[in-house]
């Protein structure tokens, strides 16, 4: 028996196989399928948690003091599908227009006195804004890719959302068409905040 032709092929599939394997983990990357689940160099100690609490409890008490005793939020939730499910569709918008999204920038806000507001009134909340990062500027900058120039460069939503210009002034530069109505985003709101929203029992302790 001549064994040769097989070790050829045995020599051939060992050089082969991990060729297509660190193919696909390549083509995976590239695509976005792949995810690092190594431990992020944001996160921090419970010591540090602590202490960032105590630091904030004086504007806490400030703000307390403010709305004549009432308690403001002290934290809000988002489940985590909402987060898999914000991110992909600002990857799926910002496909559509050639822009990649860089990050999601954190606004401090608080609900206004009106209808829609309801009973959160006055309490204060967060904004997720998507950014892009500007090569030239070196910088990332928020945008909304449901609103960008006709040529293509987004429009500076941090101008607009906190000065509050009227995106509808640049209806005739964009591509989006404008209703007489309030203008549809990709920011991201509608957190449960505590208060009001506080669990019953959120430890074994009772404390929230």
């Amino acid at each position: 028996m001549n064994i040769k032709p097989i070790l050829q092929t045995i020599i051939g599939i060992s050089f082969v196989v991990p060729l297509l394997v660190t193919g696909c983990e390549k083509a995976s990357d590239k695509e976005g399928d792949s995810v690092n689940t190594d431990k992020p160099e944001q996160t921090i100690t419970l010591e540090r948690a602590h202490k960032m609490l105590e630091s904030y409890k004086e504007r806490y008490a400030a703000l307390t003091t403010f709305r004549d005793g009432k308690e403001d939020s002290r934290y809000g939730w988002h489940s985590l599908d909402f987060y898999e499910n914000y991110l992909a569709y600002l990857k799926h918008e910002s496909a559509k227009v050639g822009i990649k999204v860089s990050g999601i920038r954190l606004y401090y806000a608080a609900y206004p006195d009106d209808n829609v507001s309801g009973e959160q009134s006055g309490y204060q909340t967060y904004l997720y804004v998507p950014t892009y990062y500007n090569e030239e500027l070196k910088k990332h900058i928020a945008f909304d890719p449901l609103h960008m120039y006709e040529s293509g460069d987004p429009i500076p939503l941090h101008q607009i959302i906190t000065e509050g210009i009227p995106i509808k002034k640049m209806q005739s530069t964009t591509m989006v068409m404008f209703q007489n109505e309030e203008t549809l985003s990709s920011i991201a709101n509608m957190g449960e905040m505590c208060p009001l929203n506080c669990p019953d029992v959120d430890d074994s302790s009772g404390n929230n």
